[in-house]
């Protein structure tokens, strides 16, 4: 984005204020992103150049001036943006609290196009135009904004390779997230909607899944929030009968996106799931060590090397080093290792004279649609 364009952060619960300010300064050369929430408004700010924040002061809820509390937040993040805040409460005070704050003005509603024209100036560029609306998590987890699509998991032998499972990696529809997945279930986080996000991409995986070869295994991410509430196992085995999918095909891969949590429900999830079949994967960015106890509660079936450990990790001597530490330490306690990130034949080379058993990576595909790999497993 070049100096003369614009990319405007609209922030308002009402949506129509939000839609009819987004059209009246829809112009080339601007870039308009519309979020109804501070939380979805700060995940926007750190993956969109905002040159211009408008947001209202106060939203829906007993928040207080959420808007004039995110402006701090906004300096740190984007210093350079200029900041107008709209507000039915347009005092004396409120003003010197905002400009303090870092506002550049503050308008009272109802206002005109030109009043804020004035305060945001006109950009020079022909580049067309473009609103993007960041729905809310409310509509997310109600709507159809999610896919599945599947990356597979091969066994590495000295004679070749074979596919023994697929990878669920979440897919957002529409062009609203440039951050991908990761900024949604970021956005959920802040909203306290992470186990209904987990769930729900579950479900979805479960859903779209059908068509995959029968002999080959599942993993599907949850982050360990989930596992503290009772939905998830049954959720799960509905889902899963639902989509004709035997129980022992499921592993679920915790993430670690957030902390784990130890209590009952969580406990009563891994018993009743590893009961019925269902198998663990630690996603381990390679510090297996820091989970020691988790590895003895989970009792994972899989230890996952990730990607920042597994790509080129023969051109590299840390690398090296904490995969093989980290194949030691699974083999002790009875899991298999899969090696994340691999984009190479000379890395494929370098995993087998490892002793490393499973791995994924471009090198072997992209994910796909279920549908692509629906045929029987190699």
């Amino acid at each position: 984005m070049t100096a003369t364009e614009q990319c405007i952060l609209l922030v308002d619960d009402d949506a129509a204020i939000t839609e009819g300010l987004s059209y009246s300064l829809e112009a080339a050369g601007r870039k308009i992103v519309i979020c109804s929430d501070v939380d979805a408004a700060e995940v926007a700010l750190s993956h969109f150049p905002v040159t211009h924040l408008v947001t209202d002061v106060q939203f829906t809820g007993d928040f207080g001036f959420e808007g004039l509390h995110f402006l701090g937040r906004v300096r740190t993040v984007a210093p350079q943006c200029r900041v107008v805040l709209m507000t039915g409460q347009a005092t004396d005070a409120l003003r010197r609290a905002a400009i303090a704050n870092g506002a550049s003005a503050v308008l009272a509603k109802p206002f005109s196009t030109a009043e804020i024209e004035a305060i945001i100036g006109r950009p020079e560029s022909t580049v067309p135009s473009e609103i993007i609306r960041i729905p809310s998590i409310d509509d997310i987890l109600a709507g159809d904004h999610l896919c599945a699509k599947f990356q597979p998991i091969v066994r590495l032998t000295p004679d070749g390779i074979s596919t023994v499972a697929f990878e669920a990696l979440m897919r957002v529809r529409g062009s609203w997230l440039p951050g991908g997945p990761a900024m949604l279930f970021e956005y959920a986080q802040r909203r306290g909607k992470l186990a209904e996000l987990n769930i729900l991409a579950m479900t979805r995986s479960f859903e779209e899944a059908t068509t995959l070869p029968t002999n080959a295994a599942i993993f599907i991410n949850i982050d360990p929030l989930t596992f503290t509430t009772p939905r998830l196992a049954s959720t799960l085995f509905e889902v899963a009968a639902r989509s004709g999918v035997a129980l022992d095909r499921v592993v679920l891969e915790i993430t670690e996106r957030s902390g784990f949590v130890d209590d009952k429900i969580a406990g009563a999830a891994f018993d009743a799931l590893r009961e019925a079949g269902v198998r663990f994967a630690l996603d381990d960015h390679g510090s297996a060590y820091s989970h020691l106890s988790q590895i003895n509660r989970i009792r994972p079936s899989f230890i996952k090397i990730s990607n920042t450990f597994g790509t080129g990790f023969e051109q590299d001597e840390t690398k090296e080093r904490i995969v093989r530490h980290t194949l030691a330490l699974a083999r002790d306690f009875g899991c298999e290792t899969i090696l994340e990130g691999i984009e190479s034949g000379e890395t494929v080379r370098a995993a087998v004279d490892a002793g490393v058993p499973l791995a994924q990576g471009f090198h072997f595909s992209r994910a796909r649609a279920a549908s692509h790999w629906g045929q029987p497993a190699a």
